[in-house]
């Protein structure tokens, strides 16, 4: 019998020496290692939670937690190191999509025949 797990553990070893993981990994960093960058990112993860929280909840954001992400969303224009974060997440979530596509293609086929 096949453990899954020992396939998916082995592929989150591989993600890490991907370039996508390492362009995030690296933006990270660069973010982290400014404090007025990482500050500013910071507030924007908080507004951004905030957010998600209350549509997760069923709930609309009220209109102070969507004027305080659009206020630090406009501030984090400023940021070279916070766009290159936000760029390397996008290419790292494209990957995870292809990789999920590709797990889940006996689903799908699945429903296809």
């Amino acid at each position: 019998m096949v453990n899954i797990f020992d396939n998916v553990n082995a592929a989150a070893r591989d993600l890490v020496e991907t370039p996508q993981y390492k362009n995030l990994a690296e933006a990270l960093k660069a973010v982290r290692e400014d404090e007025k960058t990482n500050e500013v990112f910071t507030r924007f993860q908080s507004a951004q939670i905030a957010i998600n929280d209350a549509m997760q909840a069923g709930e609309e954001p009220d209109e102070a937690k969507i004027a305080a992400w659009q206020t630090v969303a406009q501030e984090i224009e400023e940021y070279d190191a916070i766009e290159k974060l936000m760029e390397s997440e996008q290419a790292m979530n494209q990957l995870l999509m292809e990789i999920n596509n590709t797990l889940t293609k006996p689903i799908a086929d699945l429903y296809q025949d």
